[in-house]
């Protein structure tokens, strides 16, 4: 028997016993996830021509003025196919790109014509709402959801700050305000019938994950994740706290672990409360932590468990995030961290399961990996990590020694506490780095003092002259959206930094394959700096 028939016999039982009123349900068409994403994407690649032929033919309506009566015809359009019955899945996904056409012909009407572009905002944040209401589909809701979110975010921001928002905390009110919203939902939902929460649901997941996204984003970079792509997708987070913001994350995660109190028994034991004082005294010293830790605790106390995972991949980008703070002190960072990492694990271990006594009934099984895959990864790990530890030591040993000059940087960013920025003068890469791309190499000219004159920038895929004598190539590192040299930091101990100030020379061992480490800073006098 077929899910259909299934679902088709359910109904029809339910409705001879009664419990079934109004209008008969239809049960839903079997449609595998698979077939509906070739659909829809087929669906969506035939449509960008067919929009491209509309914009050529309406094109100069649009200017004259006429897009918002074509943005509206286009979403009511979508909207209508939608919501038909039984038409064809192609046809059905060919509204999608209409909803896209339609809102961004009344985006570019609305902030090219409004005097305030947060009034702008406002309005297609109602539209979005609207067309979330509107359209049966549960995933069209929630991106629709996280539409209205961005709008709303966008006027609650003044205009001057919505290209560099983490400059103060503007938009982290505005995140926050975001989940006040998306809490008041939540109360509403419990409050209204049945049938209008289920619609508000889908919306009020696509608004929270953009809260979650807010708040990853303004906590910057988060540990490892720049260096093991090689790219930083933003700089430093939101660094200027103030005691207000610190105290309202301390109060959200406070709140966030009573509501779970209250709905999960085993959460009001003493060892869990030590947890939860941890993870407060965290939010204390993060001040994007504590909202997440809110929308954690509130997904997982009413069984949101999707919400619930990517607020916990959250949480986990803001405490990672945390080592790249400059205005803490790195020994600090790592007292804070280990601290805390200590605390939790033993409180995970104390908490967990123990030896069943005997004569007791043994509990239910359970999946678990065997215990010799530990050692296995551990091998593996370090056999990963020693062979990176070998080959830059080999260059170190068998390498030449360059000196590359050093280029003024931000004096903001030249020498902060355990950390240097490097800026080494180059030739410009014009190409900026992509994740297929293979790196260029710059061609240097090696003096008989060891310092390096750049003469040339060569890309991957060009045909490389022979060089000269007294030439040299230098492969690149993609980093930060740009191709650099090595590296563009020096990490170096706290209270060394007026020493290292002085540093004039990137001091590099070379190979002649074009591997490169750099191995310390010297001075105008060519003088190494002592670690």
């Amino acid at each position: 028997m077929s899910a259909r028939e299934r679902w088709a016999r359910a109904l029809s039982d339910a409705a001879g016993e009664g419990l079934l009123g109004g209008d008969p349900l239809v049960p839903p068409e079997e449609r595998p996830w698979p077939v509906v994403l070739l659909t829809a994407f087929g669906a969506w690649l035939a449509a960008i021509p067919l929009c491209g032929f509309f914009g050529l033919l309406l094109g100069g309506l649009i200017e004259a003025g006429a897009g918002y009566p074509i943005g509206v015809a286009c979403l009511v359009a979508a909207v209508v196919v939608l919501r038909a019955r039984g038409l064809p899945l192609f046809v059905e996904q060919l509204a999608v790109p209409g909803l896209l056409v339609g809102g961004g012909l009344l985006a570019f009407g609305l902030y090219d014509d409004m005097p305030d572009e947060r009034q702008a905002s406002a309005v297609l944040a109602a539209v979005a709402i609207g067309l979330a209401v509107a359209v049966p589909r549960a995933w069209l809701r929630a991106w629709l959801g996280s539409v209205a979110a961005g709008m709303v975010a966008m006027a609650l921001l003044p205009p001057d700050v919505w290209f560099r928002a983490r400059e103060g905390g503007n938009f982290w009110w505005a995140v926050h305000g975001l989940l006040v919203v998306w809490l008041v939902a939540l109360a509403v939902q419990r409050a209204i019938g049945s049938k209008v929460a289920l619609a508000v649901e889908p919306l009020a997941a696509g608004w929270v994950l953009v809260v979650v996204a807010g708040l990853a984003f303004l906590s910057g970079m988060t540990f490892l994740v720049g260096g093991a792509t090689g790219q930083r997708f933003w700089g430093d987070g939101w660094q200027g706290e103030a005691l207000l913001e610190r105290g309202v994350s301390v109060g959200l995660a406070m709140a966030g672990f009573v509501g779970l109190a209250r709905v999960w028994p085993s959460a009001r034991r003493p060892v869990w409360a030590l947890a939860a004082l941890v993870c407060v005294a965290l939010a204390g010293a993060m001040s994007t932590l504590g909202g997440l830790m809110l929308v954690l605790a509130v997904c997982a106390g009413t069984g949101r468990w999707r919400l619930a995972s990517a607020a916990a991949v959250g949480v986990a980008w803001v405490n990672g995030a945390y080592y790249y703070r400059l205005d803490v002190a790195l020994a600090d960072k790592a007292l804070v961290l280990v601290a805390a990492g200590a605390l939790l694990g033993a409180i995970a271990w104390w908490s967990g399961p123990r030896r069943t006594p005997a004569g007791s009934v043994p509990p239910a099984p359970r999946f678990e990996l065997p215990p010799a895959l530990v050692p296995i990864a551990v091998v593996l790990c370090l056999l990963v990590v020693n062979t990176g530890i070998w080959q830059k030591e080999a260059v170190i040993a068998n390498g030449r020694t360059v000196l590359v000059e050093l280029a003024p940087v931000d004096p903001r960013s030249l020498a902060q506490g355990d950390y240097m920025a490097l800026n080494f003068r180059l030739p410009a890469v014009a190409a900026e780095p992509r994740p297929s791309d293979l790196p260029p190499h710059v061609v240097v000219q090696v003096d008989e003092r060891g310092v390096a004159l750049p003469l040339r920038i060569e890309l991957a895929g060009e045909e490389a002259p022979v060089l000269a004598p007294g030439e040299l190539r230098i492969e690149m590192t993609a980093k930060d959206g740009r191709w650099v040299l090595v590296t563009d930091a020096w990490f170096f101990k706290e209270g060394d930094a007026e020493r290292f100030a002085e540093a004039r020379y990137g001091e590099f061992r070379i190979t002649a394959d074009g591997d490169a480490v750099l191995v310390g800073l010297r001075d105008t006098r060519l003088v190494p700096i002592p670690p």
